[in-house]
């Protein structure tokens, strides 16, 4: 298990929270293990996960969509 500070976790989030998917990682704050980064479990993500948008079934519509909101709006 890999340990980092707080101001290394700081410093390079993206980087560490990438690394937490392959292996938890131990966060301190002055020698002191505060959090422990890891990948989730289902178990802990309550509710289904959003199902992916299939784009090719949303209409395929003409007009710029910034006019339609002007028209909108000048109702």
């Amino acid at each position: 298990m890999k340990t980092i500070s707080i101001r290394e976790l700081h410093t390079h989030t993206g980087l560490h929270v990438r690394a937490a998917s392959r292996e938890p990682i131990v966060v301190t704050d002055r020698g002191e293990t505060v959090a422990v980064l890891q990948a989730p479990k289902m178990v802990h993500m309550p509710g289904r996960p959003f199902p992916k948008r299939d784009r090719s079934a949303m209409p395929v519509v003409q007009t710029d969509s910034g006019t339609v909101i002007s028209e909108d709006r000048d109702r």
